[in-house]
């Protein structure tokens, strides 16, 4: 199934909000990139346009290209952490995680709470941080 760019991107940005900030997750790579890629969507935008007014202000015109060139690299790489985490929303779950996936929902059911039934496909990252969430908000610390 081909998703196109700005799928990709929305999938990133609600699996980044979806995603626990816990220390049972700080072992996943979704906890340096979300926390990277919020702190450059917010200050990037600002560095590139400093970075083409000084390229504009104190480099000679030949100098100019380079300089737009650079600020608009700067611009993507948020985008570039937004695409993976989309990318990565849709991965299926490894055989460990998929373990860890299934011991959560079991330990939600028996506590009364009712997890959302996968399709065909199985797991995939996406369903592993909503039940993660919602096993740390309802579920007692030692359980997790």
């Amino acid at each position: 199934m081909r998703r196109n760019f700005l799928q990709v991107i929305k999938d990133g940005r609600d699996y980044a909000k979806e995603w626990p900030h816990h220390s049972v997750t700080a072992g996943f790579t979704e906890s340096r990139v979300i926390p990277m890629t919020q702190h450059g969507e917010r200050w990037t935008p600002a560095i590139a346009v400093l970075n083409a007014v000084l390229f504009y202000q104190f480099m000679p015109a030949e100098q100019l290209a380079q300089g737009v060139l650079l600020s608009l690299i700067m611009l993507s790489l948020p985008l570039q952490g937004l695409y993976w985490l989309g990318w990565r929303a849709k991965q299926p779950l490894s055989p460990r995680l998929k373990r860890w996936y299934k011991e959560l929902q079991e330990k939600l059911k028996a506590s009364g709470e009712n997890c959302r039934p996968q399709g065909g496909h199985g797991p995939d990252y996406y369903d592993l941080a909503v039940i993660i969430r919602r096993a740390l908000d309802t579920l007692p610390p030692h359980e997790h």
